[in-house]
C-alpha cells in the first residue's frame, strides 16, 4: 500500500514567493520617499503589577522583570526584548536578501545573547556597562547552498540588518514629558 503525505511548504518555497513580491513592491514604489512610514509603540504600566503592556500596530505583548527588581516574570524584560528585536530583524535581513539573490534556505536561526548588568538599579556599584553589552548573534543556516555562498549572504545580512545598525551606532532620542489627558 502507498500513502502519501501531505507536505506542507517549506522556507524554500516561502523565500521565492518573498522574491517576487518584493521585486513587484520595487517596481511598484519606485522612489525612496515611497517606503517612508511612521511607526509606532506605545507602552503602558498602571496596575498593581506594573507589568508593561506594550502595543504595536495590532499585536499586544508584555514586558516584566523579576521579583529581584519587583517584577512576577509575566513577560521577557527589556533587554530580552533587544535580543528578541535583533535577533527577529537579522533573521528577517537574512530572508530578505536570500529572497531577492535566491539563496535556498530551508531554515534559519538566529540566537542572540548579552550581557546586562542591573546593579545601578539597587544602588550597587558596578564598573560593568550601564546598557546591555557583548552582544552576539549566532546565526545557524540550513540550506543546499555551498558555504561561500552562505558566508556572502551572512557578511551582507550583518551589514544590513536595520536593528544591528541601529545598536551599533549613536542616535539622538528626545525624551519629553506631556500632561495626562484631562478626563
Amino acid at each position: 500500500m502507498t500513502t502519501t503525505t501531505d507536505r506542507r511548504p517549506g522556507l524554500a518555497e516561502h523565500l521565492r514567493d518573498k522574491g517576487a513580491a518584493m521585486r513587484a513592491a520595487a517596481a511598484r514604489r519606485p522612489d525612496s520617499a515611497d517606503w517612508d512610514e511612521r511607526i509606532e509603540a506605545v507602552c503602558v504600566a498602571d496596575d498593581a503589577t506594573g507589568v508593561r503592556r506594550v502595543r504595536v500596530g495590532d499585536w499586544s505583548l508584555l514586558g516584566d522583570g523579576g521579583p529581584d527588581i519587583g517584577g512576577f516574570g509575566l513577560g521577557p524584560s527589556s533587554p530580552e526584548l533587544l535580543c528578541a528585536v535583533v535577533s527577529t530583524c537579522l533573521t528577517h535581513t537574512v530572508l530578505c536578501l536570500a529572497a531577492v539573490d535566491g539563496v535556498p534556505l530551508d531554515r534559519v536561526q538566529v540566537r542572540v545573547t548579552a550581557r546586562n548588568n542591573d546593579a545601578r538599579f539597587f544602588g550597587v556599584a558596578t564598573d560593568a556597562p550601564a546598557v546591555p553589552h557583548e552582544l552576539t548573534a549566532v546565526v545557524e543556516l540550513d540550506s543546499a547552498a555551498g558555504s561561500e555562498e552562505l558566508a556572502a549572504l551572512l557578511a551582507e545580512a550583518d551589514r544590513r540588518c536595520p536593528m544591528l545598525q541601529l545598536v551599533r551606532s549613536q542616535h539622538t532620542v528626545v525624551v519629553r514629558e506631556v500632561s495626562p489627558r484631562s478626563p
